[in-house]
């Protein structure tokens, strides 16, 4: 059951953080749009270390870190350090920025959603209570790349999200390899291992194929209300996937034998 401080903490977080955005959405200059980012990336990082600082403090400097703290062991943990590259990425209208951008986009809303709902703030233990602040700066984060235009929402989100997934497992096994060979128990980097401690019959696939599956029925309403026409809709038409690869328009022969003779006859002509 969610207690009073667990449901305050999501109503004023979600209505400041709309409204956050909404004023946000204003922002015309590239530039400004960068520096709104890379403030959000670097609040959500600052929250997230802040415990190792005051432990130091109160501990008579001697300072505690957790291991999520030291390593991307949970996935949130790895769309933070991904929120931070993005927003220091110095060319942000590359492919590969794009690709990188959709994933994070939807991973760091996810993660932050999920810890939201999940887990209770804690006021007046500034250990939980970071985190709460943190996962909030990585809503706001994740969300201004699709307010602020560096992501397209399309059906088509689907395919680089599913590439980032694929990099999770890589980040998770180099994570427990490193553990293994510090002689310390696996941290369960990335739910390889088990399910999370809520609901550890949930393996790390069905938390993956659950994700893909609300990207694509979002996308499909956001589609079929925002595009009025059918041809512009993902089953009609593939181009949505140019702005990640460059894909060549299929011609049939005929066309392209046709062309070549429409071209022959004007140079005679000539």
């Amino acid at each position: 059951m969610y207690s009073t401080e667990h449901i305050l903490y999501i109503v004023f977080s979600l209505l400041i953080i709309s409204l956050i955005l909404f004023g946000a959405h204003f922002i015309k200059k590239q530039k400004y749009k960068n520096l709104f980012l890379f403030f959000w990336a670097f609040a959500c990082f600052f929250f997230h270390i802040s415990t190792m600082y005051t432990s130091f403090f109160n501990n008579g400097g001697v300072g505690n870190a957790y291991d999520n703290q030291l390593f991307p062991i949970y996935f949130c943990n790895y769309m933070m350090y991904l929120l931070l590259i993005a927003s220091l990425w110095p060319n942000k209208n590359t492919r590969f920025f794009k690709i990188f951008a959709t994933f994070l986009a939807w991973g760091g809303t996810f993660g932050a959603l999920i810890t939201l709902f999940i887990t209770p703030p804690g006021f007046g233990n500034w250990g939980n209570l970071q985190s709460a602040f943190s996962h909030s700066c990585l809503l706001v984060g994740s969300l201004w790349l699709f307010v602020g235009g560096y992501v397209k929402i399309n059906v088509f989100n689907v395919v680089p999200y599913t590439l980032g997934l694929l990099s999770c497992g890589v980040v998770g096994g180099v994570v427990e390899l490193i553990f293994y060979l510090g002689g310390l128990p696996s941290p369960n980097a990335m739910y390889l291992v088990h399910g999370p401690v809520e609901m550890p019959e949930m393996q790390w696939w069905m938390i993956a194929l659950i994700m893909l599956f609300l990207i694509f029925v979002f996308t499909m309403v956001w589609e079929y209300f925002t595009r009025k026409k059918k041809e512009d809709r993902w089953y009609k038409t593939a181009k949505d996937l140019n702005q990640y690869f460059k894909i060549k328009k299929y011609e049939p022969a005929v066309e392209v034998i046709e062309k070549e003779q429409n071209s022959s006859n004007i140079k005679k002509n000539r």
